[in-house]
């Protein structure tokens, strides 16, 4: 049985630490007598703005932004423009890294007080005509890679200097190539799940908390699925075995679904998803973060 008191102690020196760190952060965010001395502008990111996903299917359906804060020793208003490039390196197609778009200072928003911001937008139409590739030699999983670069007086910069690791890593990115049909796949499908600690699916608290994956049909029909756990009634025809296990449901002709991950309370839960043709269309490693399912339908 789990030692339910370790992992509260656990959780505790966790949140210690995290506090400490956050307050660290918070005293000493940015060594500013460096970045004086570099110069070097940084675009920090705020939020993602929908899925970064590129639908092979429809392309012009997939859109999403990105808004990011710019920073500088003179408060981010010497910062011209921003641009943002584009390449991508899939399993049958290549090609070098172009520029994508350019947004112009009189596009930021200068926010009262603070440092200017921006919003980046894309599409999956617009990143493919950039590139110049035909959409149909993409395979599901290949991954278009981002990196945007800013210009201010001493130039135009990719990268921060050393001091700025966390800060330069937001100045790339990717975005995975998936097939996502209007309707799923009928037949069977194969939900497989395991849980590292071998106590079952926690997603939302340390006892339970319900399933960790729910779909929902257009029909109506509505699956919750999740390993039965030890420390309280699911509340849900859970499947059993506490390490791992697997179940099988059965989608209809002409419906279409939500997919969702509910979370994962411990950090401890993975699953994969095979489709009716016996491809994986979803894979999660444990702690992954709680939100929609996106379905790799490429091979169904």
């Amino acid at each position: 049985m789990k030692n339910k008191f370790l992992k509260t102690i656990v959780a505790l020196s966790a949140l210690c630490i995290a506090f400490y760190s956050c307050k660290d952060d918070d005293t000493l965010p940015v060594d500013f007598d460096d970045l004086i001395n570099t110069g070097v502008p940084f675009a920090s990111e705020i939020i993602t703005n929908g899925s970064t996903n590129v639908n092979k299917l429809d392309p012009s359906s997939s859109s999403f932004s990105k808004d990011y804060q710019l920073i500088s020793p003179a408060g981010g208003t010497d910062i011209s423009k921003v641009e943002v490039y584009v390449s991508i390196a899939g399993q049958n197609v290549t090609a070098a890294e172009v520029l994508l778009s350019t947004v112009e200072s009189s596009s930021f928003t200068n926010t009262d007080g603070g440092y200017p911001e921006v919003n980046i937008s894309f599409d999956g139409a617009s990143i493919i005509a950039a590139l110049g590739i035909d959409p149909a030699g993409l395979e599901g999983g290949d991954t278009f890679d981002y990196r945007l670069a800013l210009t201010n007086p001493q130039g135009t910069f990719s990268d921060v200097s050393a001091n700025f690791d966390n800060q330069s890593a937001d100045h790339t990115f990717s975005s995975t190539v998936v097939c996502d049909s209007p309707t799923l796949p009928a037949g069977d499908w194969i939900i497989d799940m395991q849980d590292s600690y071998g106590d079952g699916w926690q997603p939302t608290t340390s006892g339970g908390g319900g399933p960790g994956i729910t779909i929902t049909l257009s029909n109506g029909t509505v699956f919750e699925i999740g390993l039965c756990t030890p420390y309280e009634d699911p509340g849900y025809p859970c499947t059993p075995g506490v390490s791992s296990g697997s179940i099988t449901i059965t989608i209809p002709d002409g419906v279409s679904g939500d997919w969702v991950f509910n979370g994962d309370f411990w950090g401890e839960m993975s699953y994969q998803i095979t489709g009716p043709s016996g491809s994986t269309v979803a894979t999660a490693t444990a702690g992954s973060a709680a939100g929609p399912i996106a379905l790799n339908l490429c091979n169904e």
